[in-house]
């Protein structure tokens, strides 16, 4: 059987390890034997998989939504959200951006303070960066929200080597792949040659990259059958109205006929509080002298919370998504998220400044709105979860702080 035949080389390579001896016997047949047999079957369902693209999906989808494939499952469900959006709501409202956002914009109550029927979803992604995040502008644009919110912080701005690293890669591989990405269509300006190259371009080299998964998938398919039969703890498989109780559910997403999902769109699962924990003793990470201690200081001092001080490949993606979205008529909201002013507090000098002058240029841009909440004083260290995550408390002041801001836009 031929790689060209469609077959991924791991299940080449296990069914070529059958081999003849120099005198042209099969050594080890009935040793081997049972072991031919499971990989030509496993060998036979890829294939098959590989030529019905929706059996893929059927199949590897609810490995993907609870994160056995990729550890994290909402990078895989926005297209999925986007269809449900355009399916179901007359206006919406959508916050992209990281794991900041996430844990800030609580679109339930959005909805409910919002008199103008608006419908307001949250899809962040833990470690969002604009350079990955672009690759669905297109699918944003057919969705045609009202309103896109977008975070900007020091991360917007952060450096990003060329090629990706390998973890960037796999996650732009995999959106591409779901999304059927045409990333030919990019400007090459926007999407380097040099990271194209390690990317599927192809609806066949796509199809493939999803059909990889298909292993692992059934794997844990597997392993999920036995621990329901055994009633083994699972993070992924707690009742709708449990959803939200576990914190190690923050990996999962509920399926798109799950009754959960609309809600989850708009109120995803949150971090628990680690500083109120921390101060109550109940914390693995010590007491808060510890955690206010070097290990802030090397948080803060990581790349991706700092701005690398020149126009680089996530600044381009960012304002190529807002140039996109505006020439079409959706407005955009730019939103400067607050970090706990501990942090805040230990920053160098100038550290941010790149930050504060780049923001202030996106201000007069048409269709633009900058809220920008990063050195507003009212924020406390109450407001978070930990250095950068709100807490309840957190949510609800931006809620207050966000809905002033944009409710006249909201209006029309």
């Amino acid at each position: 059987m031929r790689k060209e035949d469609g077959l991924p080389e791991a299940y080449l390579g296990t069914i070529m390890s059958v081999s003849t001896d120099k005198s042209g016997n099969v050594p080890h047949v009935e040793k081997k034997g049972a072991e031919l047999l499971v990989s030509c079957v496993v060998a036979v369902g890829v294939t098959m998989l590989l030529l019905f693209p929706s059996l893929t999906m059927a199949v590897v989808k609810p490995r993907l939504y609870d994160g056995t494939i990729n550890v994290l499952g909402r990078y895989s469900m926005n297209f999925d959200a986007y269809e449900h959006i355009s399916r179901t709501s007359e206006s919406s409202v959508i916050a992209i951006g990281s794991s900041k956002m996430r844990e800030a914009f609580d679109g339930q109550l959005l909805g409910e303070i919002d008199d103008q029927d608006h419908d307001f979803y949250n899809l962040a992604l833990a470690g969002d960066l604009p350079y990955v995040r672009m690759l669905e502008t297109s699918a944003i644009i057919d969705l045609n929200p009202a309103f896109v919110v977008i975070e900007i912080g020091p991360n917007t701005f952060s450096s990003l080597a060329t090629p990706v690293p390998e973890s960037v890669q796999s996650r732009m591989a995999h959106i591409a792949s779901l999304g059927a990405v045409d990333l030919e269509s990019i400007p090459m300006g926007v999407l380097n040659q040099s990271d194209m190259e390690i990317l599927p371009i192809s609806r066949k080299d796509q199809l493939e990259h999803l059909s990889s998964y298909v292993p692992k998938a059934i794997d844990g398919t597997l392993k999920i059958e036995l621990m329901t039969t055994f009633r083994l703890p699972h993070p992924c498989l707690e009742s709708p109205e449990d959803f939200h109780a576990s914190s190690a559910a923050v990996v999962c997403v509920p399926l798109p006929d799950d009754p959960a999902y609309d809600e989850y769109l708009r109120y995803p699962t949150q971090f628990p509080n680690t500083l109120k924990s921390i101060k109550a003793g109940n914390s693995s990470l010590g007491t808060i002298e510890e955690f206010y201690g070097p290990a802030l200081d090397s948080y803060l001092n990581r790349s991706n919370h700092n701005p690398e001080g020149v126009v680089n490949k996530n600044q381009i993606s960012f304002e190529y998504m807002i140039e996109q979205f505006t020439s079409v008529g959706i407005e955009v909201i730019l939103v400067g998220l607050p970090y706990n002013p501990v942090l805040l507090e230990r920053l160098e000098p100038g550290q941010w400044d790149y930050y504060n002058q780049t923001i202030e240029s996106y201000v007069e841009l048409d269709l633009v709105t900058v809220c920008d909440m990063m050195w507003d004083p009212d924020w406390k260290e109450e407001h978070f979860n930990d250095y950068v995550h709100m807490s309840r408390e957190g949510e609800l002041l931006f809620t207050d702080k966000l809905m002033q801001q944009i409710a006249p836009l909201l209006e029309g």
